[in-house]
Formats: C-alpha cells, sequence, structure tokens
C-alpha cells in the first residue's frame, strides 16, 4: 500500500473560506486551538472522503492529531530562532507568517554569536513556557503540544543547518562558507546546538518525549554535493544523535545531493522534492527505505492536463520498485483540484491505497 496524505495552505484557506491568520492565531494557544476546529470541520466537509487535513505543510501526521491538541508556539522552526535573537515576527491575514530581520547578518567570529546559555531566559521561551504550564494547570482535558512539535508523535521538527543560517544571516553565508569557512562552520555548529537546547526543554515541560526529528534543508538543493557534505551533513549528524532517527526533507531537484544524504547518519527518511529521482535513492538505500515525494507543483495548477499529473505517478510508482512510499502535498489557491484528486483516485483505483479521512 502506498500512503498519500495532502494539507491545505492558509493562502487556499483564506481564499476558499475567508479564514484570518494573524497574531492572535499564532500566539494565542485556545484562539488557535477553536480556529483549527473550525477549519478542520470545513476541510473535512469540502473532502469528506479524501486524506486531505488542515495541516502545517508536510510536518503533520494526520494519525498523530487529535481534536484535544492545544499547539504552544505553533510557529515555523527557524522563525522561532529568528525572533529569539532579534527578529520581528510578521503576521498576514491570509497568509503563512515570517520574520523581518536577518540577526546574525553582522556576526564576524564566533565570539559574537549570543551564549546558549540566554535562549532559555528570552523573553519569547518564558511567555511559552508560562503557556504550556498554564495550560497544564487549568485545560488537563487538553494535550500540550510544544514548539517545535506539531502533533503527539513526538517527532520534533527545525528547518535545515543552512535554510536556517540563510533566515539569520542572509545570503552572505554562502560567501561565508567559501571565504571563512571556520566561521561558517561556527555558524552552523551554533545552529544545531541551539535548536538541541529548545526541543529538549519544550520537550520536557510539555512532557513529550522526542521520538525523531524532521529537518527541513530547503535551501540545500542550492549547495554542490560537496558543499552539502562538509557543512550541513556533519551537524544533522549530531542531531541525529542527540534527537533521534532522521527525515531529511530537500527542497526542488536534488539528484546531486542523493548520494551526500545518504551519508547521514541514523537517516529514516528521505522526503524529496518533486522531479528527484526515486530510482536512484532506491539504487543506494534499497527497496526497503522509506521514501516520502511531492509532485512538482508544476503539474497541480490550473489549465494543466490532468493526464500530466498521471504520467508523473506512472513514473513515480516506476521508479519507486515497490518499495514503502509516501505521497503528500499542500494545497495552494492556483492549484487545480481535480489533478490534486486525480492521484488520490488513480493510486485507489490500482489497489494500491483506501481514500479514507483519519479524523
Amino acid at each position: 500500500m502506498i500512503r498519500i496524505e495532502a494539507s491545505v495552505s492558509k493562502g487556499w484557506l483564506h481564499q476558499t473560506a475567508g479564514f484570518i491568520f494573524d497574531n492572535k492565531y499564532y500566539l494565542d494557544p485556545v484562539y488557535r486551538m477553536e480556529q483549527d476546529l473550525k477549519i478542520h470541520e470545513f476541510v473535512k466537509q469540502r473532502f469528506p472522503r479524501y486524506p486531505i487535513y488542515n495541516m502545517e505543510a508536510n510536518l503533520m501526521q494526520a494519525k498523530h492529531m487529535r481534536d484535544n491538541h492545544v499547539l504552544v508556539g505553533a510557529i515555523q522552526p527557524n522563525m522561532i530562532l529568528a525572533a529569539i535573537l532579534g527578529a520581528e515576527f510578521s503576521f498576514f491575514e491570509d497568509k503563512d507568517a515570517d520574520v523581518a530581520g536577518k540577526p546574525l547578518e553582522a556576526v564576524s567570529k564566533k565570539e559574537d554569536l549570543p551564549a546558549l546559555s540566554d535562549i532559555l531566559n528570552h523573553p519569547l521561551v518564558r511567555e511559552l513556557d508560562g503557556q504550556i504550564n498554564q495550560m497544564k494547570a487549568t485545560r488537563p482535558d487538553l494535550r500540550v503540544i510544544p514548539p517545535f512539535f506539531w502533533d503527539e508523535s513526538g517527532r520534533a521538527t527545525i528547518h535545515g543547518i543552512v535554510t536556517t543560517s540563510l533566515k539569520l544571516s542572509g545570503d552572505g553565508i554562502l560567501i561565508t562558507m567559501m571565504n571563512d569557512p571556520e566561521l561558517a562552520h561556527d555558524i552552523h555548529r551554533w545552529i544545531a546546538a541551539a535548536y538541541i537546547e529548545l526541543i529538549r526543554h519544550f520537550s520536557a515541560l510539555a512532557g513529550l518525549p522526542v521520538t525523531s526529528v524532521h529537518v527541513g534543508e530547503c535551501s540545500g538543493m542550492m549547495l554542490s554535493a560537496d558543499l552539502y557534505d562538509d557543512f550541513i551533513v556533519p551537524y544533522v549528524n549530531l542531531l541525529g544523535r542527540e534527537l533521534g532517527a532522521v527525515r531529511l526533507h530537500s527542497c526542488g531537484l536534488s539528484d546531486h545531493l542523493i548520494e551526500t544524504i545518504t551519508h547521514i547518519e541514523n537517516l529514516q527518511i528521505i522526503d524529496t522534492g518533486s522531479n528527484s529521482s526515486l530510482k536512484l535513492i532506491r539504487s543506494l538505500k534499497g527497496d526497503d527505505f522509506m521514501i516520502h515525494v511531492a509532485p512538482p507543483m508544476e503539474l497541480m495548477m490550473k489549465d494543466v492536463p490532468q493526464s500530466r499529473i498521471l504520467e508523473w505517478l506512472d513514473k513515480t510508482l516506476d521508479d519507486n520498485h515497490k518499495g514503502p512510499l509516501r505521497i503528500a502535498y499542500h494545497l495552494e489557491p492556483d492549484y487545480e483540484i481535480g489533478n490534486c484528486l486525480a492521484i488520490h483516485d488513480e493510486l485507489e483505483k490500482r489497489g494500491l491505497t483506501i481514500n479514507e479521512r483519519l479524523f
């Protein structure tokens, strides 16, 4: 069987049903829970027989989600780290949030990096701690899901090493890798250590043990294999040793990185960008290794013949060689819903999946 599980974007929700994603949505856990329950019901009514959910893209897992979950600090991980370092949150009613500012842009030596001991005393962390403690004390009926987690599976989630350094330092980090590689390593080592510190802290406070870690290396495909091996792999290895099995995500065409990615210790899942070669992954990791894949967004767009997404599915299934596979996509405003649902229907027609909702 092949798993397929989709999610809906905030842009699609706003355009389709007028849902608002302001600062209260992100910073008030009970308000967010109430809004999410309304969104869950809307999505369920819109797609009653398909596993399409209100979930953070590619991070949440339907089998580990419950209606009594209250998400505290449910903000993208590199945004939390950026805010701790001095960036400001930017919230938008009709799309995903972001941050303004690059707090490590001026770092020129190791000593400029903040002390890790100061992170847990930051006002944002103390505020999130207070929300967790308040929920535990006043709402025993709710299950607190703390920052860096999105469901009760215990899978921690972070942005990848260079993806985070780009957010914190700007594109100057790419020049630093060439002109001052030791400083780039210092920054990346600090990022990995900061994530580990925060994840362990929130895990213990909420009583949600860490079981594994998702590393979203969205920008890694811009690097050569040698640079990836030098500036990313050692720190993902550290995360794997400290936090558990690794789910490594790489956006976009990543064939030039696949062999290097397989060097990662404790690698449990490769979550590939569209058009990356499943055949190559299978040749390196075998037919029992778990692969997650997303359809190319250009095939999901309006005015694209449905036959093209089915051609992609044929090739994907052929290249997969009957290994364990999960297909996921994030429904955006410009997508053709019929093309998305065609993947579900074709898989069910072939007896490879069952279209049913888990909640």
